[in-house]
């Protein structure tokens, strides 16, 4: 679980690093965690909601187990999929 974890994490930050920098402002504040960060707010059960942005077909490969896919250009159009109670995780 973690070692997958950690991957799922390492292609988040790569997608994330390699692309340019959102435009105005978000509807809901955002902020860029790490690895360490997020597994601390699981070990303090915190209610997350794992957000899997990759193509069906990545995600079809490989996930953290209970994310959901909204692949990153679905995104804006399923907004409403998205727990508004639960801390939203994207990667």
């Amino acid at each position: 679980m973690i070692r997958r974890f950690a991957l799922a994490a390492f292609v988040f930050a790569c997608a994330f690093w390699t692309s340019p920098a959102p435009a105005g402002d978000p509807d809901v504040p955002e902020k860029y965690m790490s690895v360490d960060e997020v597994k601390a707010l699981l070990d303090q059960k915190k209610r997350v909601a794992f957000i899997d942005v990759r193509p069906k077909e990545q995600f079809d490969e490989l996930h953290i187990k209970g994310a959901r896919s909204i692949p990153l250009r679905e995104l804006p159009s399923r907004l409403a999929d998205v727990s508004k109670q639960d801390l939203a995780v994207l990667y």
